[in-house]
C-alpha cells in the first residue's frame, strides 16, 4: 500500500478528531520530544530525534498501583489503579519500535506486568524509516537497520517522490488502515529512499565473549571515571526498565506507586543492613554494560540496546557507550 503526504496528514488528523490521542515528536526550542498533538502539522519527523524515548507511554515513569483511604470507623477502602488510556504512537523510529518487543520479554516472564502489557496491547505503534542519522547512532552494530519493522504495527518508508510505502504488519495496524482505507492506494513503482544506516562499529558476539571472561578487568575502573551516576543514560534509554515501589500516605489516604529507578544510582543496591554490593561507580557502570550485552542476552536471547545513541547525546560528562564498546571490541 501507499499513502501520499496530504493523505497521511488527513489520516492523523482524522484519528485525533475521532478522539484517539496521537503522541508524536514535536519541536520544543532546540529539542524534539514526544507529546500528544492536536494536528499533523505539529509533528516533527526530522533531526534531532526525540531526547527521551517514548517508553513512558508503555512503562510509565510514575504510576499508582493501588490507592486506599480510611472510611467510617477506620474501615479501609481499597481501589485498584485506573486502566491505562489508549493512544497511538506516531513517528517512532525503527530502533525505538524494536525496543518494545525486546522489553516485552522481561515484563511477561515469570510475572506478567499488566500495567505494561495492557498498554502494549492497546497502543498501536506507527514507525517511520530513517532517512539519515547522526554520529551517535549505531543501530546497525546491534542488529537493527533503518528498515527494521519488528515492533511496528504500521511501518512507513518514504519514497523519492515524497509519498510513503505502507506496511500494515499486525492486526492492530491492519485495523487502523482498514478503518481509513479510502486514504490508502495500491503501491506504485516509486523508488524508495535507500538509507543503509550507520557503519557497523563493533562485533556484538566478540563483546559478549569478552564480558563473560572479564568481570574484574581493570578497564572498568578506567572507563568509568567520568561517570557521576546521574542516571540520565538509563532514563533516556528505550530499553532500561528498572523501577522501585514506593508507598506514599497520610492519616486519611495513601497510594502505592511504581517509579523508574536506575542501576547507576548509588542507593540502587543498598541493603537494609547498609551493605552495598556495588559501592563504587565503576561497579555500577559495569552492571549497565553487562546487563545489556551479557545477562539479558543469556536470559532472553536479545541484546538490551538498540543503538539509538540517546545515552551518548545527552551525557553531561560526554561518556560514550559506543566508544566503550569499540574499546572492548579491540581488546
Amino acid at each position: 500500500m501507499q499513502i501520499t503526504l496530504p493523505n497521511l496528514a488527513q489520516f492523523i488528523n482524522d484519528l485525533i478528531k475521532a478522539g484517539r490521542p496521537v503522541v508524536a515528536p514535536v519541536k520544543e526550542n532546540n529539542l524534539s520530544v514526544y507529546k500528544p498533538v492536536n494536528a499533523f502539522n505539529e509533528i516533527h519527523l526530522g533531526l534531532p530525534f526525540p531526547t527521551k524515548s517514548a517508553k513512558e507511554y508503555f512503562l510509565a515513569d510514575c504510576e499508582k498501583i493501588l490507592f486506599y483511604k480510611f472510611g467510617p470507623a477506620g474501615k479501609v477502602e481499597l481501589q485498584d489503579a485506573d486502566n491505562p488510556k489508549e493512544l497511538i504512537l506516531f513517528g517512532v523510529r525503527p530502533c525505538e519500535a524494536v525496543s518494545y518487543p525486546i522489553m516485552d520479554k522481561v515484563f511477561s516472564w515469570d510475572t506478567h506486568d499488566n500495567f505494561y502489557l495492557k498498554r502494549r496491547e492497546k497502543n498501536p505503534v506507527i514507525s517511520v524509516a530513517c532517512e539519515k542519522c547522526d554520529n551517535f547512532c549505531f543501530c546497525t552494530s546491534v542488529g537493527v537497520t533503518p528498515q527494521t519493522t519488528e515492533g511496528s504495527d504500521i511501518f512507513l518508508q518514504k519514497t523519492k517522490k515524497g509519498n510513503y510505502l505502507v506496511d500494515a504488519i499486525t492486526d492492530k495496524g491492519k485495523k487502523l488502515v482498514e478503518e481509513h482505507k479510502n486514504l490508502f492506494t495500491q503501491s506504485g513503482h516509486e523508488e524508495l529512499i535507500d538509507f543503509k544506516g550507520p557503519e557497523i562499529k563493533f562485533d556484538l558476539k566478540k563483546i559478549k565473549s569478552w564480558l563473560e571472561k572479564n568481570f574484574d578487568h581493570p578497564l572498568w575502573e578506567k572507563i568509568s571515571l567520568p561517570c557521576i551516576g546521574c542516571g540520565i543514560c538509563t532514563f533516556l534509554c528505550p530499553n532500561c526498565h528498572c523501577f522501585d515501589i514506593v508507598d506514599q500516605a497520610n492519616l486519611k489516604e495513601g497510594s502505592r506507586c511504581k517509579m523508574w529507578d536506575a542501576c547507576q544510582f548509588r542507593t540502587f543496591t543498598v541493603h537494609a543492613s547498609g551493605h552495598n554490593p556495588r559501592e563504587t561507580q565503576s561497579k555500577r557502570f559495569r552492571q549497565r554494560i553487562e546487563h545489556k550485552f551479557n545477562y539479558y542476552p543469556d536470559k532472553f536471547g536479545r541484546t538490551l540496546c538498540v543503538g539509538c545513541g540517546r545515552c551518548i547525546r545527552h551525557c553531561p560528562t560526554n561518556m560514550s557507550l559506543l566508544e566503550t564498546l569499540i574499546k572492548i571490541d579491540k581488546l
